[in-house]
């Protein structure tokens, strides 16, 4: 053994003592988290699910207001995109219009050429020879 080495000392460095890990036969069956008992306990809420409460730490000032700075950024980054995602589906409804217009607009001239083709085709049968 080492001197001055506790076997017995807590290993688990930062950690609150209502986290540290001990022996089953301290800690017995009942007061584990994931015992029968601790899991019906928490299933019979009343149909509710568990709220788990998140406690943070204590934020200093300069931390809270870089949060918020961030939190606007990130806000104003979304709506950002958004109307970037509108402006983006408004220009290719517009492009899909043209488009549209556009191969209407072909096929009647593509019927005008097959009409005067055809028309160029009897006149020309009908042409007095020389």
């Amino acid at each position: 053994m080492l001197p001055g080495y506790d076997p017995n000392s807590d290993l688990m460095f930062n950690q609150p003592s209502s986290s540290r890990i001990m022996p089953e036969s301290e800690a017995g069956p009942a007061n584990h988290p994931y015992s029968p008992s601790a899991i019906s306990q928490s299933s019979s809420s009343q149909g509710k699910a568990p709220q788990t409460q998140r406690r943070s730490p204590p934020v200093d000032p300069v931390t809270a207001l870089k949060r918020q700075r961030n939190n606007v950024a990130a806000r104003k980054y979304r709506q950002k995109r958004i109307d970037r995602i509108n402006e983006l589906e408004e220009e290719l409804r517009g492009v899909k219009q043209e488009r549209d217009d556009l191969r209407l607009r072909l096929a009647r001239q593509e019927a005008e050429t097959a009409a005067l083709r055809s028309m160029l085709q009897l006149n020309s049968g009908k042409a007095p020879k020389s």
